[in-house]
């Protein structure tokens, strides 16, 4: 069996987290590590975004990171110049 611990929260805390366990069909444990998720995927999300808002800002970073798909010569390579 897992550990457990007890924590406090305020009662009206607990009372949105038992309705949205009732909503999700899970425990009070499984809808508060639901929302623990959610809050991390938001932050990484969050960070690429930030991540690509420099990247677009630095011209030699898009040029570099740009697929450059109207390149002609590319169609000459085949397959064994990739």
């Amino acid at each position: 069996m897992s550990s457990v611990t007890t924590i406090k929260v305020p009662r009206h805390l607990r009372d949105r987290l038992a309705q949205r366990a009732r909503a999700s069909h899970t425990t009070l444990a499984g809808a508060l590590e639901q929302a623990l998720d959610a809050a991390e995927e938001q932050e990484f999300w969050t960070a690429v975004r930030i991540s690509n808002q420099r990247t677009d800002a630095d011209p030699l970073a898009s040029v570099a990171l740009r697929d450059d798909l109207e390149d002609s010569a590319d169609d000459a390579l085949g397959t064994d110049g990739w």
